[in-house]
């Protein structure tokens, strides 16, 4: 009986050392799969990065671009030098041009798919990402309102003339004479309702620039914190 019962707690401590050697084997797949899921992720985090600052840029850029435009079409007069800053059509930062920022989701999106995210579970690192993702689903919803905005705008500014003659006048040999002659026109083309209000809502677009920094500030302390537990780990 001694001799069948010891048989039967070694069987059961094999047991126990087999499954215990499973364990330790599937969570070290898993956390192998988490890290390379969360290098992945950095990756990513480090293409938004430059992409976050080229479009905060163009933004930037854009506002003053918009600026500059009330101010010129508001001049009691429309010099040649003050019209060509604002022509808007050779101008790559001018109001009418849609720029949205495209955020890198593969490697999120792959751990929300794998199932590995639960182990993060109450780290500041899961709370920082899902701030990050719903950040950058803000800065679309924002972006989009204003380039629809503009757009809606824009199309008005092509039924009405008002961007095809604009373009004419910026193509004129003899602007001097021109300008002279026909500033009530010029005027008029650049106070249209469509062009002051396309820039006058551009100009006052001030939350996309801090939305871009927000999200720059977060993603390289999300960077920062990937770092830290990839290598402890």
């Amino acid at each position: 009986m001694r001799y069948a019962i010891g048989e039967i707690v070694l069987v059961v401590i094999g047991i126990l050392i087999a499954l215990q050697i499973n364990n330790w084997n599937t969570d070290r797949q898993e956390t192998k799969e988490l890290h390379s899921y969360l290098i992945s992720i950095k990756n990513n985090l480090n293409a938004d990065i430059i992409s976050l600052k080229e479009i905060n840029h163009f933004r930037h850029s854009s506002i003053s671009f918009s600026k500059n435009y009330l101010n010129v079409a508001k001049s009691d007069h429309i010099s040649i030098e003050n019209f060509n800053t604002v022509e808007n059509i050779k101008i790559r930062t001018g109001v009418f041009i849609d720029t949205y920022f495209k955020s890198k989701k593969s490697g999120f999106e792959g751990l929300k798919n794998s199932g590995l995210i639960g182990k993060l579970n109450g780290t500041d690192l899961v709370d920082g990402l899902n701030s990050y993702y719903y950040l950058i689903d803000k800065i679309g919803d924002q972006e989009t309102s204003l380039n629809n905005t503009i757009e809606a705008l824009e199309n008005i500014a092509f039924q009405e003339n008002i961007r095809q003659r604009l373009v004419e006048i910026s193509r004129i040999e003899n602007k001097e004479t021109y300008f002279a002659l026909n500033q009530i026109e010029i005027k008029k083309l650049l106070n249209h309702p469509s062009m002051t209000g396309a820039n006058g809502r551009n100009s006052y677009e001030s939350i996309l620039p801090t939305y871009y920094q927000e999200a720059t500030d977060i993603a390289n302390s999300l960077i920062s914190q990937i770092d830290k537990m990839v290598i402890n780990e």
